[in-house]
């Protein structure tokens, strides 16, 4: 499997990470819509099965990661975390007395843990220090200390235009806003993360909301905001708690509900690369120790209803359901069986398919690492074809099977 993560800094997603749709109607902007084709995915829960929740009884729990220190200890909690995201709550926004609810379909991880998980791609906001929370993104402060990916890196106002976004905290204990609660000891060393909510489907009208920047302007169409800054200072009164209704009255609120019984979604629970990371930082040496090679390909994005997911990251997806399938070992790689059933998975025609495998074959084959970082590795990720050979090139370079 590929262990490292593709993407350009969270913070410089542009206008083509967002795309609103409604079901039936999701067209990826950079590819024709002949190239789709809508998939029934609930027959593949054996390839692809829902992801077992396996860390306590809440989502607070679920949300410290103080103790977890082993790779595979932190995978398997964002197995778990993403479950219960997915498939256990809804992003609940309340205005008044309407309340408007959301799936959330699709979101990424993203974690500095001193010592044990050093993710570059980390936006390492203190603000994120607190687990529970909501953190909007703001303009990074830029470093040329080779120690700044476990530095705070984010100072100054809110991202706007198409770079905005929105995170649930998580690290560190969940702090809950209550007079007898005293507030967490802060780990010694680094210990911040966010999961990015990426798409949301709004429940009343099943309409898609997808791209980090157009959700949260969903967000700020709802609560009647104008900017971010009025929407915490002002509506939200400065309560950025995410995980539960706030204690004192408040017109404008949104936190994370639990869904009822009857709602809770049993869909397969699918992993990919995250969206929209390169190799392109200044500082990334074509080393495989290097902490951008080792965490770009990392298969920390997490969603459900691919076919519906056709506006951004098609390449990613393509990467995270044919290594599931390469791992389920049902079907020989490349044989016409196989690439039948990643097809169905994916909604993508069988010629752009094979264009996809053979530009992941070549990478894995004959790609060369420096070819894909510093200043020739800007933006990568725009192109299917070059992104696609420098995920297989990783797969050479951290001795992964193709």
């Amino acid at each position: 499997m590929v262990n490292g993560s593709l993407k350009r800094t969270r913070e410089d997603q542009g206008p083509q990470d967002d795309a609103s749709v409604t079901i039936g109607s999701a067209v990826e902007k950079d590819i024709e819509s002949e190239d789709i084709e809508l998939a029934d995915l609930r027959s593949n829960a054996s390839i692809c099965p829902v992801l077992p929740v396996t860390h306590g009884d809440t989502i607070n729990s679920l949300l410290d990661l103080t103790s977890s220190c082993s790779q595979d200890d932190i995978s398997a909690r964002f197995d778990s975390i993403s479950n219960a995201l997915l498939s256990k709550y809804y992003l609940s926004v309340t205005h008044g007395s309407s309340q408007t609810d959301y799936e959330i379909l699709e979101l990424e991880f993203y974690l500095q843990k001193s010592g044990c998980h050093e993710d570059p791609f980390t936006h390492g906001s203190a603000e994120q220090e607190r687990s529970g929370q909501w953190y909007f993104h703001r303009a990074p402060k830029r470093s040329n200390s080779s120690q700044a990916n476990l530095t705070a890196t984010v100072a100054g106002g809110y991202r706007g235009g198409t770079r905005k976004g929105l995170d649930l905290t998580f690290g560190g204990p969940v702090y809950m806003q209550t007079s007898s609660n005293v507030e967490p000891r802060i780990t010694s060393g680094i210990l911040r993360g966010g999961a990015l909510l990426r798409t949301v489907r709004r429940f009343h009208d099943q309409k898609v909301i997808s791209g980090p920047s157009l959700l949260v302007d969903e967000i700020l169409r709802v609560c009647s905001a104008s900017n971010i800054s009025e929407l915490v200072s002002v509506k939200w009164q400065g309560d950025i708690a995410a995980l539960s209704a706030p204690s004192q009255p408040r017109n404008v609120y949104m936190y994370l509900r639990k869904r009822p019984a009857s709602s809770l979604a049993t869909l397969p629970v699918f992993r990919s690369p995250r969206i929209g990371l390169d190799l392109s930082n200044p500082e990334t040496k074509a080393n495989p120790t290097h902490p951008r090679i080792v965490f770009v390909g990392k298969l920390y994005r997490y969603f459900t209803y691919p076919e519906l997911l056709v506006a951004n990251g098609r390449a990613q997806t393509f990467v995270g359901l044919y290594l599931a399938l390469v791992k389920g070992k049902k079907y020989e790689p490349g044989s016409l069986r196989f690439r039948n059933e990643l097809s169905k998975l994916t909604g993508i025609k069988d010629t752009t398919l094979a264009k996809y495998l053979s530009d992941y074959q070549f990478g894995f084959e004959k790609g060369k690492l420096a070819n894909f970082v510093g200043a020739v590795g800007k933006g990568v990720s725009a192109s299917a074809s070059t992104y696609l050979r420098m995920i297989g090139t990783l797969a050479t370079v951290l001795h992964e099977a193709p």
